[in-house]
């Protein structure tokens, strides 16, 4: 929806199993916690680093909690990850997990050297809403970015909001439009009225292809059609932000299904390190007395 919504104001004036967002074509998480940890300049690599050894410390201690871990291509620069949950009550277990005397001693060295990195840390918790979501059900596996954007609304204009997801998701049907839009409202962690939808991508290039709908999806209102939508987008929307974020397996703990579907991403092998050549070994050797 965020790119449709962005060419129109452009011409218009704007888990493992049940835990964790999930392997193959489901209903998204009910419960998304979203943490952000904005990363020291020139200390990206570190960062990454100590977050490969969170992913392999979860692991090793079989936590049922899995998580995907991403970073900003766009804004500033910070690590995003993302865990998901059927409800509060498995959210509330997991962090119960987490309290456990065993897994501190596991996780707080880790933590400790996060802040060599780390300037700040954010935490947010949103909920689906399956209502204005469009094709939610989708296979994150095979994804490697995603569209996020953040809107927020203006008190009082709900009834503005909801005809416009209304429009939306029936223009979209008209043009078949090939895309996932999933809607989680933020309950905690963000002003009042925000909303974020999530549009998984493949690839980069999948962003030239949503350019192209953009003017289909205009063309599919028509003069009237454009008129309401820059009349709710108007009344609706006090702002709207688009980010795109790119997922990083290395900092993520991603479901076993995950893995099984896309191994080489998901699970890369460590870099092997070049075998010197024979003259290199030739000049390591001590020299003769």
């Amino acid at each position: 929806m965020k790119k449709v919504m962005i060419a129109l104001v452009a011409i218009c004036g704007l888990a493992g199993g049940a835990a964790s967002l999930r392997a193959q074509e489901s209903t998204p998480p009910k419960v998304l916690v979203i943490d952000r940890e904005s990363v020291k300049f020139g200390k990206d690599a570190g960062h990454e680093k100590n977050e490969a050894a969170f992913a392999k410390a979860f692991a090793a201690a079989k936590r049922p909690d899995h998580y995907l871990g991403t970073t900003t291509l766009s804004g500033p620069d910070e690590a995003v990850y993302f865990a998901g949950f059927d409800s509060y009550a498995q959210w509330g277990e997991a962090e119960k997990l987490s309290s456990d005397p065993k897994m501190q001693a596991v996780f707080g060295p880790l933590m400790e050297k996060d802040g060599d990195y780390v300037s700040d840390g954010h935490q947010a918790i949103a909920t689906l809403n399956d209502k204005w979501s469009y094709h939610a059900n989708v296979d994150i596996a095979p994804m490697r970015f995603f569209e996020i954007e953040n809107i927020h609304l203006r008190p009082g204009h709900d009834k503005d909001w909801e005809d416009l997801v209304a429009l939306f998701k029936a223009t979209a049907d008209k043009i078949n439009l090939d895309e996932s839009d999933i809607f989680y409202e933020v309950r905690y962690g963000a002003p009042d009225g925000t909303i974020l939808i999530f549009t998984p991508r493949k690839a980069l290039a999948d962003l030239d292809a949503a350019m192209g709908q953009g003017k289909a999806f205009n063309d599919a209102l028509g003069p009237d059609g454009q008129k309401k939508w820059a009349d709710l987008l108007h009344a609706a929307v006090e702002s709207a932000r688009t980010d795109l974020l790119e997922f990083d397996p290395v900092m993520s703990y991603p479901p076993d299904s995950w893995v099984k579907e896309d191994p080489a991403f998901w699970k890369p092998k460590p870099a092997m390190a070049a075998k010197p050549s024979a003259a290199a070994k030739k000049s390591e050797e001590p020299a003769k007395k």
